[in-house]
């Protein structure tokens, strides 16, 4: 799960694409400073468009540098930093470690379980400052996975627990945007958890792995692909409505690219590699 809120590369200016760079590459300059090598592994970007989002909202301080990394030996890149990227690693940080516990736990994941060891100690130092947020983490990621050995075939209820997680993380302060911010993240976590779903169906159908669309007797056909588009459409669509709340004006053009086009690559992608007819557009 999660990578799939991304840019459209191709409809944003040389400009516009450095900078969203700059803060992915700041949010990998983060992990390794605070967690170490390691932890730059888990970096994904849907974490990243938290970080561009809030960066944005509340126009915090930041400082622009280009350095040489693992990734990038030869070239030296643009590494934005400010407090709300060292806020977003830390999150990446829990996220990633009680998602890869689940993992083992519901398919026996050694790889999963191996690195979670790995990275315990860094959860750790991650959780100093927000015990809050990790017992949101923790508990919502139980929910879900108590939902799951039950056979939840409710993609609803179960992508809304999901949502609900994605609520807490979002929260960088408890303020007058909280309300906008938590259904901003509701209907991110909702768009992932439903999208993944939908991805992973041929593979858990194979493996006789949990997946709510096969449980709620959806065969891979023109029925279930339907209900995806019109599912992912109407969350897309409130998602949008909410974002367009916010007074958003630096990197404005980042954040409307993700939402309305690079949000969708891996879903139309995938559609196309499966021959299915028509690409989501809303």
């Amino acid at each position: 799960m999660f990578g799939y809120v991304n840019i459209n590369k191709m409809e944003l200016k040389f400009r516009e694409y450095y900078r969203y760079k700059g803060y992915y590459c700041g949010l990998c300059m983060s992990l390794k400073k605070n967690y170490g090598n390691l932890s730059r592994l888990t970096l994904n970007y849907d974490i990243t468009f938290l970080v561009l989002l809030l960066s944005s909202l509340y126009e915090v301080s930041e400082t622009a540098h280009k350095s040489r990394c693992i990734a990038h030996p030869t070239s030296k890149q643009i590494i934005i930093e400010n407090d709300i990227i060292d806020y977003a690693a830390a999150m990446n940080i829990l996220l990633s470690y009680y998602n890869l516990v689940d993992d083992w736990e519901d398919e026996k994941s050694v790889l999963s379980k191996a690195f979670s060891i790995l990275i315990k100690g860094d959860v750790k130092k991650a959780s100093r400052n927000y015990d809050e947020k990790l017992l949101v983490i923790k508990s919502q990621l139980q929910k879900i996975n108590e939902l799951e050995q039950n056979k939840c075939d409710d993609v609803d209820m179960i992508s809304n627990e999901f949502g609900k997680l994605m609520e807490e993380l979002i929260l960088y302060k408890y303020d007058h945007f909280e309300t906008c911010l938590r259904k901003i993240g509701m209907q991110l976590g909702k768009y992932i958890y439903i999208l993944d779903a939908y991805l992973d169906y041929k593979e858990d159908l194979k493996k006789k792995s949990y997946n709510p669309f096969i449980l709620a007797g959806f065969d891979f056909d023109e029925k279930l692909h339907n209900y995806v588009d019109d599912k992912l459409s109407n969350i897309l669509g409130e998602f949008a409505t909410e974002v367009d709340k916010l007074p958003l004006i630096r990197d404005k053009n980042i954040i409307e690219n993700i939402i309305y086009s690079g949000i969708l690559i891996k879903y139309n992608k995938y559609r196309e590699e499966m021959n299915i007819k028509g690409n989501l557009n809303w």
